[in-house]
């Protein structure tokens, strides 16, 4: 996902230099990276993200951001902005159909409104921490756009399922879209 979102910005004229654009660095205990627009680089805290694995997670959604930042002109400082984008973020890396499925209480007829619910979660948690605005201002400006940014699937198409091949599909997919050469 991290090299199909690579391939995707540089086709959308915002190629990553790695050097550049991303930094790894100590933070503080409640976030493994972040995006900051004002200087179109990436932090991943290297003390918060200590597996491969989490960090190539906190790298794929802080991509995101990135990617919309490049494409949409996402703008920060508007909620509405940041709420698409978090729940973009949520919708890709966070919350797949699967792990709606084992969540308790969940059934085979109710999955999709599980995925939902996980997403507008996420989106409120991260932009709760990320402004200062109560936990019920950060839903209603989610559930403003929910629909609009839950349904935009670019650059990947879908959402993935966890423990796929989605991730290698979507690579491979990514040739007929232009995003990868």
């Amino acid at each position: 996902m991290v090299k199909l979102l690579m391939a995707a910005l540089k086709s959308s004229g915002c190629p990553i230099e790695i050097n550049r654009h991303i930094s790894c660095e100590d933070c503080r205990s409640r976030v493994n990276g972040g995006f900051d627009p004002t200087t179109n680089q990436i932090v991943v805290c290297q003390n918060n993200s200590s597996s491969r694995r989490l960090c190539c997670n906190v790298m794929a959604h802080e991509l995101i951001h990135m990617f919309d930042f490049c494409r949409a002109k996402v703008d920060f400082t508007n909620l509405e902005h940041l709420a698409c984008t978090e729940i973009r973020a949520a919708n890709f890396m966070h919350c797949s159909y699967m792990s709606s499925m084992s969540d308790k209480g969940a059934s085979l007829f109710h999955v999709k409104q599980r995925q939902q619910e996980c997403v507008k979660k996420k989106a409120v948690m991260s932009i709760v921490m990320v402004r200062n605005v109560s936990e019920e201002e950060a839903r209603k400006v989610v559930d403003k756009v929910f629909a609009k940014c839950h349904n935009d699937l670019e650059p990947f198409g879908r959402i993935p399922r966890r423990k796929s091949r989605d991730p290698e599909r979507m690579l491979a997919e990514g040739y007929y879209y232009g995003y990868c050469n």
